[in-house]
């Protein structure tokens, strides 16, 4: 009686000592998986990018995989009231002008009101033909894409193939980028 006893003992101290080892373990292992967002991009990486639909600013549905089947296409996520994309759009229209439709960018605006984001197009003035302004309000696309920061860009093969991801702002019409942009349009 007094082994069995013994061993019933034994047994508590054991499951009284694996529970905190557990918990231990479980909170050292959540820095090992990647984060969701990182994992998101790795499966862009691999199967390409989401298509998405989105109403331009007449009215006009625009699909992505439409004007990306051919060309070199920049998914651009912004928005009038984030300093840094405006900043950043100027440029965007002058990379689309400089490579003279080889390079297209949708530019998917993340505004809470339409009167705002016609605002901020006015101040800039018309843009180039290839260069389509389209109004995520609900932000269905953005969250698709898990973009959490303004601006956010794509840069997409034909065939919606990722080549980069620009997390905050670039100089799109800098001379590297504009190197950048000829050799891949160039297939390199």
């Amino acid at each position: 009686m007094l082994h069995l006893r013994a061993i019933v003992v034994v047994i508590l101290l054991l499951c009284l000592l694996s529970f905190p080892l557990y918990k231990y373990w479980s909170f050292l292992s959540k820095g090992m998986s990647p984060s969701s967002s990182t994992q998101l991009l790795d499966q862009m990486e691999k199967s390409g990018v989401p298509d998405f639909s989105l109403p331009d600013l007449e009215g006009k549905i625009v699909t992505l995989s439409q004007l990306n089947r051919d060309s070199i296409v920049i998914v651009n996520f912004w928005a009038s009231w984030c300093a840094p994309c405006v900043k950043e759009f100027p440029s965007l229209k002058a990379l689309v002008e400089k490579m003279n439709h080889k390079v297209k960018v949708i530019a998917v605006s993340n505004d809470n009101e339409r009167a705002d984001l016609e605002s901020f197009l006015k101040a800039f003035g018309k843009v180039p033909d290839d260069f389509v302004v389209v109004w995520d309000k609900d932000r269905k696309v953005s969250e698709l894409y898990g973009t959490q920061v303004l601006p956010e860009s794509y840069i997409l093969r034909p065939g919606m193939k990722l080549v980069r991801k620009v997390a905050g702002i670039d100089e799109w019409d800098s001379p590297m980028a504009l190197q950048f942009f000829t050799d891949i349009t160039a297939g390199k």
